[in-house]
Formats: C-alpha cells, structure tokens, sequence
C-alpha cells in the first residue's frame, strides 16, 4: 500500500481489499460465458418476416406486433445476416411518432439489442442534452416501462439547452422533458461511492450518472439499482451506455484502461480558485476559470473546439501537468471530502486503481456487473446498448452467443458523418 495522507487512505483501503473478491466474480464471469450464452440462445423467440423473402429477422420481439412498430423505420442495407433499421427521432413533423413507434419497439423487445445514437448531431448542436440519446418515457402511464438510462456523461442541469447526452422526450407530446432536482417530479439519490441518480415516479424514469469504478466494485452494482426502483411485474426497459459505464477502455475517445481512469478521477477532483485566472494550455485556446470547477470540465472547455484533443488529452503526462498548472490557483480537493488533494496524492490512487482494476477486468474490459443485470433481465424484459459507436460489439460478442440476434436500430443515419458511417458498416464485413 502507498502512504496516503487524510481521507484517501480509507477509500484505498476498502478498494483494494475487495480485489480478490472482484478477481473471483471475473472469473466467475468469464468462466459461466458459455453457458449464459447458451441460456440466452434459447430463450430467444423467432422473428417475423419483413416482407422480404431474403431479408434478415428482428430477433427477441413480439412477433404479432413487430411489422406495425417497424413501419416507419428504414431498413439499411449493411451487411448480408445483419437486422438494421434506422429512425429519425431528432427532425421533421414526424418526430413525435416515430418516438412513440421507438418506445413501442422496446417495449415488444426481450433480451440484449443495440441504439446507436447519432453523434455528429449531438456535437454540432454543443453536445447539449436535446441533441443527445433520445431516452422516450411516458407521463402518468400505469402500465408504461420503468425506463432506465445509465451513462457517464449525465449532466444534472437537465434541460434542453444545458450540456449533457440526456434527451428524454414524452412520447405523448415529442416534447423535451426536463430531469432537474424537482422538476417533473424528479428526486435526487446516491448510491456506491460515486454514483447520482435523478428519479421520477410520474414519468416512471431512472436516469444514472454511472461510475466505472463503482461498476467493477460490485458485481451487483447495476442489479441492485434497477431492484431499488423497479415495482413488483413492472416491465423493465434499460439503455445503456458503453464506454466508462460498463466497459474501462473507451474507444471512442481512445482511451485505454489508464486513460479511461484519469477520465473518471479527474471527474471527482475540483478546483476552488483563489481569484478569477486565465488558464493557457498546451497551445489551445485560453479559458477563464472564476469559480469551482471539476478538472475534467476544465479539460472539457480547454479542448471544446476538437474532438480528437479531447480524445487524445488522457495520457499522464498531460493530467498530471494540468493538475499542476491549476493547483498554483487554489485549492484542489477530491469530490465530498475534506482536506486538499496534492499530486503526489492523485499519482498514488491513480497507480493502486490502475493496478487493481488490471486483475479484475475480463479481455475485453467489461465489468463484471454487466453480465450480472444481463442474467437477470434477459429473459423478460429488453436492454439496449446506447452508443454513438461500434463499441458496442465487443460487448455482444462477449454477452451472446450469435450477434444475428441482436437488433440493431440506428438513429438519423442520414445525418452520420461519413467517418462514422464508415466504422459502423465496417463492423459488419467481418
């Protein structure tokens, strides 16, 4: 163990003591593969055709109601086995139904499919909350689904306008619902170490703000926040994000495990300024820092003009230099608790996290909590991976055992940028 000072020691503490249990679960995990496969494989239900005679089947759906909630979709022509459908759920007269038509289509889906979302969109509108993951919910519906969003990227402004990756519509109207503390009935929770939750009963919606490090904590982490608010014979309807939710390499952003967790440390660690300061930074343009600020929104707004600067930022060398760049301005502290948190203190959790999380995870960087809420909800009700990339198949090909089962919809496909469109239909030539 390196010599902590303060608060940190007790979080290092219980974090490394639960390693050879988590070690066990991967094991565990990787080790019941097969056989969770094989139990998925079975309970899949057939597919209805689409009026093709050659065309590919919607795996894991209501067959009798399937054709009606697929009609205002686009089947994409990727790929020869591969079921594809996009849907416009972000412009034109049309919006408002096709949401109610997507929410139809989750709820008459069982087990594991995939949404990707559009991200071109959501970064050219300022990745703000309404051009975001379009998470459709109902108002006051008593047999509406429980909806469940997890996602690291949950901002809790929770407007259109503000940032975030959030946009929940009401199927009803098409219309933005805003998540804030107290607005639409929405209340405030904390669960594990670090993980926010916004809930509201009117709209039957669970929106996570999810940790990875409180994923591969516990193996029951996601299992036991869907348990907490989901009412006995309710339907249960769960997108989940990819990347720093449920796996530690993002490939969108290319990180590898180490990035991913200076991302992710860096989202707890503040800043309280002494004075208003310009911060220049390794030649992108000066922000101005007045009041307190996480370090990874620092990083945000240092590299708010490119995509790949932002993608490319999370290496040691850079953290560690703009840790030392901000300190020189006031006090840095780590999220909740008290006392400063000095560099030395950073260097040494980020090197006793990098070497636990190492020994937990499986080969693909998935965590163990993943395959745990899979297990449970697979047979009756549905999970969508919501992405903006093709980090979703390793996350398939390591939960299921034939991809052709899995549903793929894709959201304005029109809209992709051709470098996505690229990577996305690339997946399936292999």
């Amino acid at each position: 163990m390196l010599g902590l000072c303060g608060p940190l020691v007790d979080l290092t503490d219980d974090f490394l003591s639960l390693t050879a249990r988590w070690s066990r679960d991967v094991t565990t995990a990787d080790e019941d593969c097969d056989s969770e496969k094989q139990d998925y494989s079975t309970a899949a239900s057939s597919s209805t055709s689409l009026g093709q005679d050659d065309a590919p089947k919607a795996p894991n759906c209501n067959n009798s109601q399937l054709d009606a909630a697929l009609d205002r979709m686009k089947k994409l022509p990727v790929g020869t086995d591969a079921c594809v459908f996009d849907i416009n759920l972000h412009e034109g007269m049309d919006v408002r139904q096709n949401i109610q038509e997507y929410l139809a289509l989750c709820k008459m889906s069982v087990g594991l499919h995939v949404t990707t979302s559009c991200f071109a969109l959501w970064r050219k509108q300022g990745k703000t909350n309404g051009s975001g993951k379009v998470i459709p919910v109902s108002c006051g519906e008593p047999e509406a689904p429980r909806v469940f969003f997890f996602d690291d990227n949950l901002e809790w402004d929770g407007q259109h306008s503000s940032s975030g990756i959030c946009n929940l519509r009401d199927t009803t109207t098409g219309e933005f619902v805003s998540f804030a503390e107290g607005e639409n009935g929405f209340c405030v929770d904390h669960v594990a170490r670090h993980t926010v939750i916004h809930h509201s009963d009117i709209y039957k919606a669970v929106l996570v703000k999810a940790n990875i490090l409180d994923a591969m904590e516990d193996p029951e982490y996601f299992t036991s926040i869907v348990e907490r608010y989901v009412s006995p014979g309710e339907q249960i309807i769960i997108y989940m994000d990819v990347n720093s939710t449920i796996v530690c390499n993002d490939t969108i952003q290319g990180k590898d495990l180490g990035g991913t967790l200076l991302s992710t440390m860096f989202e707890f660690i503040e800043l309280r300024p002494n004075a208003p300061f310009v911060l220049s930074f390794d030649g992108h343009d000066p922000i101005r820092i007045e009041k307190s600020k996480k370090l990874k929104t620092i990083v945000k707004e240092v590299t708010a003009k490119s995509h790949e600067a932002y993608g490319a930022f999370w290496t040691e060398d850079k953290c560690w230099r703009l840790f030392s760049e901000v300190a020189q301005h006031g006090q840095v502290t780590w999220s909740g608790r008290p006392g400063a948190f000095s560099l030395d203190d950073c260097q040494s959790l980020f090197q006793e996290y990098l070497v636990s999380l190492g020994r937990i995870v499986n080969k693909d960087g998935i965590a163990p909590s993943w395959f745990q809420v899979f297990s449970k909800l697979k047979g009756e009700h549905a999970i969508f991976l919501n992405s903006f990339g093709v980090d979703t198949r390793k996350v398939i090909l390591a939960t299921v055992p034939d991809e052709q089962n899995v549903m793929q919809v894709t959201v304005n496909y029109d809209l992709w940028e051709a470098r996505d469109v690229q990577k996305f239909e690339g997946q399936f030539e292999n």
